[in-house]
């Protein structure tokens, strides 16, 4: 029977070796998608890897997007029919409930770009732990009486924990730079489905989220 007892012994020792292998320390924990970000050297860094962006990491992303070699440009669609301008557009304030009837001017925005404007802020948000507001205010009569004679600005509020804020006049090409930026991207994606690389726009990038070059 001593060789019963023998092959019990190794079995029992390759068990605990084993689970000696495979246990944590017990300093150590597990990486959430964005950690492994942060530790990575800036070179290793990829879009796949982030998921929410904290005000700590955006230095991380600046200092990626600054140092890596751009991707190419890809050309977007060259062959859609120019639209007739529109000449009137009602803006609904989403403040206020009230309508502001605008011309030629800026019939444009509100008819073609305002909504993707609202949508790519709403996906800016859902990839940050910080706050970004669209504010529209500018273009609502009611709401911004004092004003009512200059030209209507969109305004990116960037809205930081200690309740610093940083505010911009932004266009829709910003909000997609900035958005494809907080998710890690070295490009955005135009209106026309092209791909543009982001490093030319970085100082911008620094200006929307109020973070100076070190």
């Amino acid at each position: 029977m001593w060789y019963v007892a023998a092959i019990c012994a190794v079995v029992l020792v390759s068990a605990i070796a084993g689970f000696a292998k495979s246990r944590p320390g017990g300093t150590s924990k597990s990486l959430t998608p964005f950690d492994a970000v942060t530790s990575a050297t800036v070179a290793n860094i990829m879009s796949s890897s982030v998921s929410t962006v904290s005000v700590e990491q955006i230095n991380t992303l600046l200092a990626r997007l600054e140092a890596t070699e751009p991707p190419d440009q890809v050309m977007g669609a060259m062959c859609y029919e120019p639209m007739a301008m529109p000449e009137v557009a009602e803006y609904i304030c989403p403040v206020c409930g009230e309508k502001t009837v605008y011309s030629y001017t800026n019939a444009a925005f509100i008819s073609w770009e305002l909504e993707g404007c609202r949508r790519t802020a709403d996906s800016i948000n859902t990839h940050t732990d910080f706050d970004v507001v669209l504010d529209e205010r500018q273009f609502c009569d009611f709401c911004s009486s004092d004003s009512a004679d200059e030209d209507p600005s969109l305004l990116l509020r960037v809205i930081y924990g200690d309740s610093a804020e940083i505010v911009s006049t932004v266009d829709l090409a910003d909000l997609q730079m900035l958005n494809s930026f907080l998710q890690g991207n070295l490009y955005y994606t135009t209106s026309n489905d092209g791909e543009m690389p982001l490093q030319d726009y970085s100082d911008r990038m620094r200006e929307l989220l109020g973070f100076e070059k070190e």
